[in-house]
């Protein structure tokens, strides 16, 4: 190779990308072009220039009589970012037929082909992405989409339950067609699921998403209760092997309200500095909160030096929570009033504007959801520097690399989660109230959620026409993987704590029963559930 190429390779062990680039380039040609036209494409992608990263892949490829698989990746990698999912999906798939065999690569040739509707191949990639790298809870739910998608369940069944024998009207809930899952059919599976304990925890939590996919939230709920009881159960058995099975039993414990024993083997855990350590604290200082022990909470709750502007912000003031739903309740004049008004998402100040009558004028603090953020950087960036929040807050997803791009923009934090309950992903209010309520408020009420049961699309009470698509194909599968029921029992449990209150849409909605929850939520779904689930 010339001397240009080696001066590069010396460069972008540097980190010096353009100076490597101009290297590069001044090796061109060369004996192995395509080797070059990588180098350069990898050393744009870093600085961030993807459309030029994108052409010297492109050319890395073209002009290799047999691309290596990682060319073909990182050109997929770089059109997904792009969002140019049919050259995307076409990179992803040629690195893997020229023997890639990276768990990861499968997946994200799942998602762009989601991301074109082809159901059944977006399913077939998650499945060996699964079967190559392991049961991560991300893969599994992109799996069940697809599946929601199609209508078949029965891969998914039979990968859950290898070879274990599994009497048919128990197999029924995955394999049998939906219209043949009647409500005594139905019956029958959960009661034969509860006597026989058979098939795994995993098993169950599909039939969970199915079930609440096709509408019939209470049959999924009684499915749920399965899965947890054989996450318990599978834990238990294994508490002295790994960590992650102490953790996962703890888990299950908080989603049965067992919050004592969560707390007993979460103790052991919770004074390291590692993730796990984190992640334990944080589960436990969820429990405690969940059993009303505020000050047991408040020990297990750590900080950085990036939440200190933060707290400033939050410790003893009165903080509104305004959500994405459209209330139609007057409450601007209100919401002003607070010391600190906190938004999920803001993305347009006219419309906030608009609504000021209702929702408020003012913003303070965004919270931003991680798909949403990446999505929309570009445009929120220059929101904010034409209107400057005092602070945001970003997902754990990604954090190192978004936090970068607002970096002396203005004061940027992680979003702390509560992941203490099995299969909970928590929606944007349940997230914030537990991440605001560490820097010890002196009152926090919510405004603009109704926990999905209102008429409007969920987010219409805060974005533009333009910025949300009429019907979202993904609202029912999101509210099952999120589990609804457990987002509305945790905010209502610190609303019964007087951690928090709410509107009036809001307090209504949190006054009802589990059961007049599931029965609502049931109508809302049975209007939105795609025809194939």
């Amino acid at each position: 190779m010339p001397p240009a190429y080696w001066r590069g390779r010396r460069l972008q062990r540097g980190q010096r990308w353009q100076q490597a680039i101009d290297a590069y380039r001044a090796a061109l040609p060369s004996p192995d072009d395509a080797e070059v036209q990588f180098r350069i494409g990898y050393a744009c992608e870093k600085q961030g220039d993807l459309p030029a990263a994108r052409t010297a892949y492109a050319e890395a490829v073209r002009d290799a009589a047999q691309a290596l698989p990682i060319r073909q990746y990182r050109l997929g990698f770089v059109a997904d970012a792009l969002r140019e999912w049919e050259g995307a999906a076409a990179a992803y798939s040629a690195a893997i037929e020229a023997g890639g065999t990276v768990p990861n690569w499968f997946y994200r040739l799942g998602r762009v082909l989601e991301r074109l509707e082809r159901w059944r191949e977006a399913g077939e990639a998650y499945a060996q992405a699964i079967r190559r790298g392991g049961d991560r809870p991300a893969w599994r739910s992109r799996l069940f989409r697809t599946c929601c998608m199609t209508g078949d369940w029965r891969g998914v069944s039979a990968y859950y339950r290898r070879d274990e024998a599994v009497p048919a009207d128990v197999s029924a809930l995955l394999e049998a067609a939906a219209p043949e899952l009647t409500p005594e059919r139905v019956a029958a599976a959960l009661a034969a699921g509860e006597k026989a304990g058979v098939l795994p925890a995993e098993w169950w939590q599909s039939a969970y998403v199915r079930l609440f996919n096709l509408g019939r939230l209470h049959e999924a709920y009684a499915a749920k209760r399965l899965a947890v009881t054989r996450a318990r159960q599978r834990a238990e058995r294994g508490l002295e092997d790994s960590v992650r099975h102490r953790l996962d039993a703890a888990a299950s414990c908080i989603d049965q309200a067992d919050y004592g024993a969560a707390l007993e083997l979460l103790r052991p855990l919770a004074g390291g500095v590692d993730a796990a350590a984190e992640e334990a604290r944080e589960m436990a200082a969820g429990a405690c909160l969940m059993q009303g022990d505020i000050a047991g909470a408040s020990a297990l709750w750590r900080f950085t030096e990036a939440d200190r502007p933060f707290r400033r912000l939050i410790e003893g003031k009165r903080i509104a929570i305004v959500g994405a739903a459209n209330s139609g309740l007057e409450a601007g004049a209100e919401i002003d009033a607070a010391d600190i008004v906190i938004r999920t998402n803001f993305l347009n100040p006219d419309s906030v504007a608009e609504r000021a009558a209702l929702t408020g004028a003012r913003t303070d603090i965004s919270y931003y959801n991680f798909a949403f953020e990446e999505k929309n950087r570009a445009r929120i960036l220059a929101v904010l520097r034409e209107n400057p929040l005092k602070a945001v807050v970003l997902h754990q997803a990604g954090y190192g690399q978004a936090s970068t791009a607002y970096a002396g923009l203005l004061p940027v934090r992680r979003n702390y989660l509560f992941r203490g309950l099995y299969g909970f992903t928590a929606y944007a209010i349940p997230r914030i109230l537990y991440d605001v309520l560490r820097y010890r408020p002196a009152e926090v009420r919510l405004y603009n959620s109704d926990f999905f049961l209102g008429k409007d699309i969920h987010y219409q009470g805060y974005l533009k026409p333009g910025d949300y698509p009429d019907h979202d194909p993904e609202f029912v599968f999101m509210m099952s993987y999120h589990d609804i029921l457990r987002n509305f029992l945790f905010t209502r449990r610190l609303r019964d704590l007087g951690l928090c209150s709410g509107d009036s849409v809001c307090t209504a909605v949190l006054a009802l029963s589990p059961e007049e929850f599931l029965h609502r939520m049931t109508v809302r779904v049975g209007a939105l559930k795609p025809d194939s689930a």
